[in-house]
């Protein structure tokens, strides 16, 4: 690319890459795409150079790929713990209805929502930990 200079290291030698990542988008530190981005990088030092429009496609790049993996996190869990939807819904603290929508990826989760799907998901103990009624119990006793 010619013309064009690293802001990081100052380096003149740009070039295309497919990049899936690291990106750190929003509350994520960091999330990686399930499908690679044509992106300027400087070959110096490996800083990823955004230009016009790069923003938009990173950021949905970013949602289509949160959006896939929260799906296979949620049909994990259905499928491990046999149960319905509406029990994971009230584990995490969300409606039915909501989780639904992460369901079918029409909805991009929430940090919070996120890693806690990815708690329960790679913590097999973790959802029984969950139990929506312990906090109710622990309230109530204090």
């Amino acid at each position: 690319m010619k013309n064009r200079r690293c802001g990081n290291c100052g380096s003149f030698e740009i070039g295309k890459r497919k990049i899936n990542g690291p990106f750190r988008w929003k509350d994520f530190s960091v999330v990686y795409l399930s499908t690679p981005l044509l992106l300027a990088q400087c070959d110096a030092c490996g800083e990823i150079m955004q230009g016009p429009g790069d923003s938009e496609k990173i950021d949905q790049a970013v949602e289509e790929s949160l959006r896939g993996y929260t799906r296979r996190l949620i049909a994990k869990i259905l499928e491990r713990e046999n149960c319905k939807q509406t029990e994971l819904a009230a584990r995490l603290g969300i409606s039915p209805e909501y989780l639904s929508l992460l369901k079918t990826e029409s909805k991009t989760p929430s940090f919070q929502t996120f890693n806690f799907l990815r708690t329960l998901a790679v913590n097999e103990g973790a959802f029984q930990i969950a139990d929506p009624e312990i906090a109710t119990k622990l309230a109530q006793a204090s």
